[in-house]
Order: structure tokens, then C-alpha cells, then sequence
């Protein structure tokens, strides 16, 4: 995914000094936005263990899934007179859990040669915090517009061992987003808008602190909508 992310950039930006260079009228808006969004994640975890004297491979795969609502902040700047192009910046504050519950595996073993290793119960699950997204907005008739946005997010994992399964680091993920909307004014500087979008985030592959060598990889998508309102200068 990085080589396309890396392509839509450069096209925006492209877009983007052609606009500014063209059009000198314009106005820049800020404002508040609520959203609703399911978060779902597919992932799968290899565990390498001694067992006697041979070692045991298993990969356990899961699903996990949330709906939540969040709120965020934006500023943004519409180019030209008739204000068809807006690049902007949205950031989420908080956090949300990927998963509505816990995950929770307890293992044991009956090798009288190796009776602590991986024994015991592992608690999991994981947030996202701290949002952020680059994204442009490109009208195409009367206050319809399509969206491409490039985002980051920090992955905070959060788990509790009773064993000596080793933890997985924090991670920060790329996504791109698309979105679909429209946008109108009220008043004599207001305005708001109603968008649906997607987001694909970059997958989250890791190596846990075990000397056993665990690994795991997710895959991270977030559809939802949102209603935002904002103010022109």
C-alpha cells in the first residue's frame, strides 16, 4: 500500500500548487465534527515453543470488532472563488478500543521437562489514540465532493500476562482514507457537512519480548459517517 499512498500524494500536492497558483480568492474554515464508525481487525498470531526437545510451530487466527463514536477538530482552506478544492487537517483526540471485550487464551502444558513455558493465561486487546489526517476535498456538483485523506494513528496494545508469553510493542500505522460527502454553507459564514468514509490502515506485524519468538499481524479497516460544522474567515 505504501507505493499507491506515496502516488495519491504526489497527485494531491500536484493538484494543490496548480490551485494555488491559479487562484487567489478563498476562505479558511475551522470547525468540530461527530462520528460514528465500525472498527474491525483480522489477525493471526505464530507461536514457536519448546516442547521436550522439538519445537512446536501454531498460528491462532481471531476477528475483532467495536462501534464507538468520537469526536474531532479541523482547519481547512478552500481554494478559489468557487471553493472546489479544500485541503485540510482533522485530529481525533482520545482514544478507542479496537475490541468491544478483552481477549483472554489460557494455555498449559503437561511436559514434565518444560512446565513454565507459555502456562498461564494472556489478557489482550488494543487502542487507537491520536489521529491525525491529511486529506483534500475536491467539489463535484452542487456541494458533492469526494475525499482522499492520508492518516496516522498510534496502535497502543494492552495486555496482562499471568505467563511468559512476552508483549508486542506500540506502533503508529499509516492509512489512507476516502470519503464521500456534502458540504453546504448557513448563515452568513457557516457551515457543515455529511460524509461517509473508509479508511485502510497499513498492517500491524510485530515480534513479542518472549524468547520464544511470537509474531503477530492485524489488518485494521474503519468504516463510519460523520456531521461536522464549521466557521469561514
Amino acid at each position: 500500500m505504501t507505493n499507491i499512498k506515496n502516488m495519491l500524494i504526489g497527485a494531491v500536492m500536484t493538484v494543490s500548487l496548480a490551485l494555488a497558483t491559479s487562484a487567489f480568492a478563498g476562505s479558511f474554515g475551522v470547525g468540530v465534527s461527530g462520528n460514528m464508525a465500525s472498527v474491525t481487525a483480522q489477525g493471526s498470531e505464530a507461536e514457536t515453543a519448546a516442547v521436550g526437545t522439538e519445537t512446536e510451530n501454531s498460528v491462532t487466527s481471531t476477528g475483532a470488532g467495536n462501534k464507538f463514536g468520537f469526536g474531532s477538530v479541523f482547519a481547512e482552506y478552500n481554494f478559489g472563488d468557487s471553493e472546489r478544492f479544500t485541503l485540510g487537517l482533522d485530529y481525533v483526540p482520545g482514544s478507542a478500543s479496537i475490541n468491544s471485550d478483552t481477549l483472554s487464551r489460557t494455555d498449559g502444558t503437561t511436559d514434565g521437562q518444560n512446565p513454565a513455558i507459555q502456562t498461564g493465561t494472556v489478557k489482550a486487546n488494543a487502542e487507537i489514540s491520536d489521529h491525525v489526517t491529511l486529506y483534500t476535498e475536491i467539489g463535484i456538483v452542487n456541494g458533492v465532493y469526494g475525499k482522499i485523506g492520508f492518516s496516522q494513528v498510534d496502535i497502543d496494545v494492552k495486555q496482562d500476562n499471568s505467563a511468559a508469553y512476552g508483549t508486542y510493542p506500540d506502533k503508529k500505522l499509516d492509512a489512507i482514507t476516502l470519503g464521500l460527502g456534502y458540504k453546504a454553507g448557513f448563515g452568513s459564514n457557516g457551515f457543515f457537512k455529511l460524509e461517509g468514509f473508509y479508511s485502510d490502515y497499513d498492517s500491524y506485524t510485530a515480534n513479542s519480548s518472549s524468547t520464544e519468538a511470537n509474531t503477530v499481524n492485524a489488518d485494521l479497516d474503519v468504516v463510519g459517517a460523520k456531521l461536522a460544522l464549521g466557521y469561514k474567515f
